[in-house]
């Protein structure tokens, strides 16, 4: 049974550092690990600073 083999290259039709640039603008200000934010909130939240 042989399986599929794709081709990433042959797919992006854009160079890599345009296509990276068009993925962070689109992810820009928006939350992709919201549990992970919630934790690192509580977190801080706990926090007590030390003086020196």
């Amino acid at each position: 049974m042989k399986t599929k083999e794709t081709n990433a290259q042959k797919l992006v039709k854009e160079p890599q550092k345009a296509l990276l640039s068009f993925v962070a603008a689109k992810l820009k200000n928006r939350v992709l690990f919201p549990e992970k934010l919630e934790e690192a909130k509580q977190y801080l939240k706990n926090i007590e600073v030390a003086k020196s």
